[in-house]
């Protein structure tokens, strides 16, 4: 059966943070036997702002070639894009993937992608594909990450992040202090169970061992909204969560 939450959203002043600080050795990896998926839609409920485009106003040659819109609200068919859907308290599950060797590519002048998830305590490859001068700027909330502030010149096409900066778990964010248009953020996971919804609102978070949890879904201006869901051997439990405007 398909749950749907709904509810007043907490909006949140910065913006930073839902996932708890946590050793990023807390969690054990391995096989996981008779686990089950969670899948569903983030939904919006009411009538979605038209996206704001950016004033380029520097490096026309190279972020002008298109027009740039902001993402930090993106709703498609009643769905949202770039809302984090996490599990809370997993202590063991499957493996890391790809999110021990997360990447961040600046091009276009935007970050690809938006928000990007990686394993927390590993390191971050920041790529610049546009040939001009990009500032790596982080702001860790309530993470207690140190700041990285790096200067990312034309001539250096790959910037490897030191893990320090990402030790902690939570939601840090990015900016480029050359072009004050460009926002991200990178989620530092302390579990692999972290997805972000694509196009539409879509998310699933698959081999999750069987078990009640609590599914959190946080976006950047929406705010933060939990729900309890329960994970059976080998079924998917459908969840849908909305935000309302």
């Amino acid at each position: 059966m398909r749950m749907k939450l709904w509810g007043t959203p907490l909006v949140l002043a910065a913006a930073l943070t839902i996932i708890p600080a946590a050793p990023a050795s807390a969690y054990k990896a391995g096989e996981v036997k008779g686990g089950g998926s969670i899948s569903g839609v983030i939904k919006f409920d009411g009538e979605a702002p038209k996206p704001k485009k950016f004033s380029v106003n520097k490096d026309k040659k190279v972020c002008g070639k298109k027009d740039i819109f902001s993402e930090t609200l993106s709703v498609k068919d009643g769905g949202v894009q770039w809302a984090v859907v996490s599990l809370k308290g997993v202590e063991s599950g499957k493996e890391w993937g790809g999110l021990s060797k997360a990447v961040i590519d600046q091009k276009g002048c935007i970050y690809k992608a938006h928000i990007t998830v990686m394993k927390a305590g590993s390191r971050l490859l920041v790529k610049n594909s546009d040939k001009i001068l990009h500032n790596v700027h982080t702001y860790p909330g309530k993470t207690k990450n140190p700041t990285a502030n790096i200067a990312q010149p034309k001539f250096k096409k790959k910037l490897k992040m030191k893990k320090r900066y990402f030790k902690k778990a939570g939601i840090v964010g990015l900016k480029c202090d050359v072009h004050d248009w460009m926002n991200g953020y990178v989620v530092v996971a302390d579990s692999p169970y972290s997805v972000v919804s694509g196009e539409g609102g879509k998310f699933k978070l698959t081999d999750v061992p069987a078990g009640s949890y609590t599914l959190e879904v946080w976006h950047e201006t929406l705010g933060t909204k939990s729900v309890e869901v329960t994970v059976k051997g080998g079924a998917d439990a459908e969840v849908d969560v909305t935000f309302e405007k």
